[in-house]
């Protein structure tokens, strides 16, 4: 199978580099189950980072625009690379292929690893947002708390090791005083540092890492046969009457 981890924004031209998009193909190359492709892109417009609801609705017109191209080409499906899940359900509407959002993936596994999870998340700005998508998601009544570790995106990897202290201490804080017994990574920046096994072994928790959980049901839904339901998602009407 074919799938394309596509970056709701112009990482490519950003701080981090071409070499940033090589990086994250080799980490979900490795990760994948024989037979499956995975290429890694971005969208030529949108916000450098996404750290805001703003951000999130800012990137959507590009990435829709791009998946819908993806599956012109025949890709048989879609990620949307970062954690806030923006335009998937949009995508949904105007692809057949499937399209899985990492926030999304990320809390339904986490919701089946344990009883009440935490999210670790960079900035306050987006604590709100994540509550809300775990709403969407369905999984509110298992979420523990969103807290961040106070640094933006793209400083993230300045220091990997003190960002990776960080979590951890955030993390340790969610498990003692919110009750969690599962963490996820909640910015994908976070996830491609593949710190997540580390971290669980020092925290004693899982720690899901939204790259791997979204790869994991984009094979899993397309090794399947299923993609989904039109009756969730339906092409939204002045599309379906201009369709042939």
């Amino acid at each position: 199978m074919r799938l394309v981890y596509l970056i709701p924004g112009p990482m490519s031209r950003g701080p981090l580099g071409p070499g940033e998009l090589v990086r994250r193909r080799a980490v979900l190359q490795r990760s994948a189950f024989p037979g499956t492709e995975v290429e890694v892109r971005d969208v030529p417009e949108g916000p450098a980072s996404i750290e805001s609801a703003y951000e999130e609705y800012l990137s959507v017109p590009a990435t829709l625009e791009g998946l819908m191209a993806l599956e012109r080409e025949g890709v048989d499906g879609a990620i949307v690379g970062c954690f806030g899940d923006p335009g998937v359900d949009a995508a949904r509407e105007v692809c057949r292929m499937p399209i899985v959002g990492p926030g999304e993936a990320a809390m339904l596994l986490a919701a089946a690893l344990g009883h009440r999870f935490a999210i670790v998340t960079v900035l306050d700005a987006i604590v709100q947002p994540l509550r809300r998508l775990a709403w969407s998601v369905g999984v509110l009544d298992k979420l523990a708390s969103v807290r961040a570790i106070g640094v933006p995106v793209l400083e993230l990897y300045r220091d990997l090791d003190a960002t990776a202290g960080r979590i951890a201490e955030v993390g340790k804080r969610t498990i003692e005083e919110d009750g969690a017994d599962t963490v996820i990574l909640g910015c994908m920046t976070m996830a491609f540092a593949e710190r997540h096994r580390e971290l669980a072994a020092g925290l004693g928790v899982p720690v899901v890492s939204p790259a791997h959980a979204a790869l994991k049901l984009a094979e899993a839904l397309v090794g399947a046969g299923l993609t989904h339901s039109k009756r969730a998602y339906p092409v939204p009407p002045k599309l379906a009457r201009a369709q042939p």
